[in-house]
């Protein structure tokens, strides 16, 4: 299965763990009551406008030049990636909204929610994708330094009449906790054949790059059901399902934060 649900690359910056866990100290700044700085709000909105354009430069262009995640991500992963992900999109949108900001010294520390649309394929095999993520970010000087994406989700169909699925995994666990993964197909199988496959890896430079392969299976029910296990060092973890039926596809991708108790 290709890596269609970077929602961390197509996110527009990503790291894990990249931040340590702040404390906003009062008075906190909320986007509801006090407008955020002009000079910040042009990075969020620029940043929207150019990757709903696909314009890789300017996208670039937003990111301090010494950028790099804790998960290995550099600005030279974004530069050969995000083509990729955008190609299969006629359309695309960015939409980001801060839901809260605090001055640290130099930087704005914003808390940041985006949301990414895509439209594509043809008309008998059209392709959507949603991708969501929910993040910490970092702003010097007009430029993105760094970012901890604190929850992400990326659902992609493909095909006229792909299957609804409710996906159910939890956000966060504990290391060596068990964990259950479900993700059933709402409409009745009948006698139609069902596909599916499910895949656990961690994020890091590797799966960016080179992610995993899956092996389809034949479902006997009507959904896949997994129970797993997280490891035992913290980190984060990309959790993806595909489900395949004639009449067309779902993947799915949620990111889960292993942490220790």
């Amino acid at each position: 299965m290709r890596r269609y649900v970077l929602v961390s690359i197509l996110g527009l910056a990503v790291s894990c763990g990249g931040i340590p866990q702040r404390t906003w100290a009062a008075p906190l700044a909320q986007a509801a009551s006090v407008p955020l700085p002009e000079s910040v709000q042009a990075v969020i909105n620029g940043l929207d406008t150019a990757a709903s354009q696909k314009n890789l430069e300017a996208v670039l262009a937003f990111y301090d030049p010494e950028f790099k995640t804790t998960d290995g991500l550099t600005l030279e992963i974004l530069r050969k990636q995000l083509p990729t992900f955008w190609q299969p999109y006629r359309d695309i949108r960015y939409r980001t909204t801060v839901n809260r900001w605090q001055q640290q010294g130099n930087d704005w520390v914003l808390e940041i929610s985006t949301t990414i649309e895509g439209t594509g394929g043809t008309s008998d095999r059209p392709q959507m994708m949603r991708g969501s993520l929910q993040a910490t970010q970092v702003i010097r000087n007009g430029k993105i330094t760094r970012q901890d994406i604190t929850q992400e989700k990326t659902t992609i169909t493909i095909g006229t009449t792909p299957p609804t699925v409710q996906f159910s995994l939890p956000q966060t666990v504990r290391t060596g906790e068990e964990f259950n993964l479900d993700a059933v197909v709402q409409e009745p199988i009948g006698n139609a054949i069902l596909l599916g496959a499910a895949s656990d890896q961690p994020i890091n430079t590797q799966t960016y790059a080179n992610p995993s392969p899956v092996k389809l299976e034949l479902l006997s029910a009507g959904g896949i059901f997994k129970v797993g296990r997280a490891p035992q060092e913290p980190g984060n973890r990309w959790v993806s399902v595909a489900l395949i039926r004639d009449t067309g596809m779902v993947l799915i991708t949620q990111r889960l934060r292993v942490e220790k108790p």
